[in-house]
């Protein structure tokens, strides 16, 4: 996890460098919900409660220094946000950038641009009308308490265009493993790092155990204690990367699949339309199209 004090320097250093205030809103809207458990659960919901739950359930999976909770009235379902910590200068990148995660959400499970969304954002309104959420949302009312998110409760009835049954018990069982896992502390998470350094090289169990200096039945049952076996960590991993690589790359998926130690492209291919129900190079094309 990145320490605070370096992640307010890297926000202080890319606005400045870019010359963008909204960089914040611009890296959430460039992030599409597949890369992680927690996204390819709440795309996959049935319904877009469904998703809203799920996500206000496990993005503090993610987001460890925030609060989602979803609160349903007979007339709309809010998502609020909550700090757990002071954001100090990073408050509004941060607010931005899950403005525009939240935006991408709604539209993988809606199929369009959520015009009935409300945003309340917890700062002033900045002098010229200038507030980059104003671009893409119709309603935003400054000066609230908490980043908070509203929608008619009737929409939240909405079926979702991407929901896969199958896809979200995978995600949920996968979450309930990385929440797991925070209990039993950072061991798991050592063991996932030293898997993705050698990723392309495929390594075993008994490799990795070297490599981190305990014994591999050691390792083997630490991780079995927290509810999860290295070979779902490798799973998790390939899966992830394999979508990242296939949006923000040129590779092909030949040297996608080495990438991810495969050594045969055909079985590659078979693993990853188990994951996705969707073959690699299709993929690609939906997620390039997507982000545009």
């Amino acid at each position: 996890m990145v320490d605070f004090q370096v992640f307010r320097q890297f926000v202080e250093h890319a606005v400045k460098a870019s010359g963008e205030p909204a960089l914040g809103l611009t890296a959430g809207l460039m992030l599409l919900p597949y890369h992680t458990p927690v996204g390819i659960g709440a795309v996959t919901a049935a319904t877009l409660k469904e998703c809203l739950q799920f996500t206000t359930r496990y993005a503090p999976l993610i987001f460890r220094s925030l609060e989602f909770e979803l609160d349903s009235t007979p007339q709309w379902g809010i998502v609020r946000v909550k700090p757990l910590r002071p954001l100090c200068d990073t408050r509004v990148f941060v607010t931005q950038s899950i403005v525009g995660i939240f935006n991408r959400l709604l539209e993988a499970i809606l199929g369009r641009h959520a015009d009935e969304l409300s945003v309340g954002l917890p700062y002033s309104r900045p002098p010229g009308n200038e507030e980059a959420c104003l671009r893409y949302i119709l309603s935003v009312e400054f000066d609230q308490q908490y980043l908070s998110f509203r929608l008619p409760a009737a929409l939240l009835d909405a079926p979702s265009i991407s929901a896969n049954h199958d896809a979200f018990v995978r995600a949920t069982q996968s979450c309930q493993k990385m929440e797991q896992e925070l209990k039993q502390g950072g061991f798991v998470e050592r063991v996932r790092r030293a898997l993705l350094e050698g990723l392309n090289t495929n390594p075993e169990l008994a490799k990795v155990a070297t490599d981190l200096g305990v014994p591999t039945r050691t390792l083997a049952r630490r991780l079995s204690e927290a509810g999860v076996t290295y070979s779902d960590l490798k799973d998790e991993l390939r899966r992830s990367h394999a979508a990242w690589y296939l949006q923000h790359t040129e590779l092909s998926i030949e040297a996608i699949a080495s990438q991810l130690g495969y050594t045969n492209t055909a079985i590659f291919s078979r693993k990853f339309k188990c994951w996705y129900r969707i073959a690699p190079s299709k993929m690609r094309q939906s997620l390039r199209t997507s982000s545009h």
